[in-house]
Parts: C-alpha cells; structure tokens; sequence
C-alpha cells in the first residue's frame, strides 16, 4: 500500500481505482494528479475528510466513500459536471452535503447521528435545530449582518484575480511573498461561491437546505437527517441563493 500512496499521481491513465478496506486515514496526496481517473471507492477506511484537490478531478463521474469517519466534505464536492455519483452511506458525523450534489445521484442513509458539536473540533454551522460541521481549512463563517469581507479574504481574492486568472502561474510568487499555506490556497481555493462562482479562501456564509424538505425526501425515505449546504461568498448571495430554483 505505500508503494500506491506514493506512485498514484503517476498513473495518468488510470480510470478505475479501488482502494477499499485498508484502513487508510488520508486518501493518497497525489490522486488528483491521476486525471484519467472516472471512477473511485474508497468504502471501510478511517478517513475523517476528502482532500478539496479531489475536487479537481476532470474526469470523475463515480465517488463512493460509504463507512467512514467523514464529518465534512470539500464546498466544490460535486462542482464539476462529469460527477453524477455519490456515495456517503454510513458516516454517522456528516451531516451537511455541498448543495452542488443537489439533481446528483447521492446516498446518504445512515448519515446525521444527534452527535454533540463538543465531541468534534470543527467550526460548525447552525440553523434552527439543524447543525453542520464545515471543513477545517474553513477560518471563519459570515452571516446575513457581516456586510464587510475580513482583510485577509479581500486580499486574497485581490491576488487571485490579479494574477492566477491573468498568468495561470502563481511560481513567481515565492514564499517570501506569502506563507505557504496560503500560496496553496491560490492554487486550489478553499471552494467557488455555490451562487455566482466566486473563489473563497478563508470565510464561507452557508446555508442550509434540510434534504427532508425537498423534493429528493421521498428517495430516502427517512433514512438520513443531512442537509445540502450552500457556501456562498457574501451576504448578496446568501440572500439570493435559492436551492430550488
């Protein structure tokens, strides 16, 4: 297996990947460099979270992670148009799924246990009696009151749409110039605005859309207590966001 973690970015044709039942806690770092992959399993392992670079995947179509320990999943989960499958079933933390993965294929039961937010170090969201876990590179959450971005979130989406949209390459930025931490953050934004498509890297304004009061209810049946999670990037389109529309 180790020989796998480190050699899998290699593997440009690779399309079907397996790696169910190993116990993994992380998923390979270099998978998203696999770009021919279409279809990935990851069932019974310990993962706590999904790298936001799987995201990026151009050809994915099928991502199947059921049984794990996942309390979150990355906020561009489902942004791309080639993944029209996923499967989550029995990971009893996650309760909040991207609202991109509204209209796609999803499973879901066994999802939502009434765990307490005390027992998971993770910023979380609330709405009425309904609480979501947001991911961990997730700095702060706005609200419909907060009118005036942070500093440090205007200032990276000033350097992104300065530079990465113009040059493509953001090498000649070096680490001297910003933490490394947030060059990354360059490359691959913590998520896109759910309603106008806008890079986020610091702070999302979320809301929440209970699976059981739309119209995908019936398809479950009771089984899970999730919500689709819309991340948007400012209180305008907080306000204008609309799942079923």
């Amino acid at each position: 297996m180790l020989i796998l973690i480190i050699e899998v970015g290699d593997l440009k044709e690779l399309q079907t990947l397996d790696i169910s039942t190993n116990r993994l806690l992380t998923l390979p770092e270099r998978l998203h460099m696999c770009l021919s992959l279409q279809y990935l399993t990851v069932d019974r392992n310990h993962l706590w979270c999904v790298p936001r670079h799987l995201c990026q995947l151009p050809s994915l179509n099928e991502l199947s992670m059921a049984g794990n320990r996942l309390a979150f999943l990355p906020l561009d989960l489902g942004r791309s148009r080639e993944l029209q499958y996923v499967y989550v079933d029995n990971n009893i933390h996650l309760k909040g799924l991207p609202s991109y993965l509204y209209n796609k294929v999803i499973g879901c039961s066994g999802c939502g246990s009434p765990i307490q937010v005390s027992e998971v170090k993770l910023l979380s969201f609330s709405s009425g009696q309904l609480t979501v876990f947001l991911p961990a590179e997730v700095k702060s959450i706005g609200t419909e009151t907060d009118h005036v971005l942070p500093l440090q979130e205007l200032a990276m989406r000033s350097l992104y749409n300065t530079y990465y949209k113009l040059i493509k390459d953001l090498n000649f930025l070096s680490p001297i110039s910003l933490p490394r931490s947030l060059l990354e953050l360059l490359h691959c934004p913590l998520g896109h605005c759910h309603r106008c498509s806008e890079p986020m890297f610091t702070i999302v304004y979320p809301k929440l859309f209970p699976l059981r009061e739309t119209p995908m209810a019936g398809l479950h049946q009771g089984r899970t207590t999730v919500s689709f999670v819309a991340y948007c990037c400012s209180t305008q389109c907080l306000q204008t966001f609309d799942l079923l529309s």
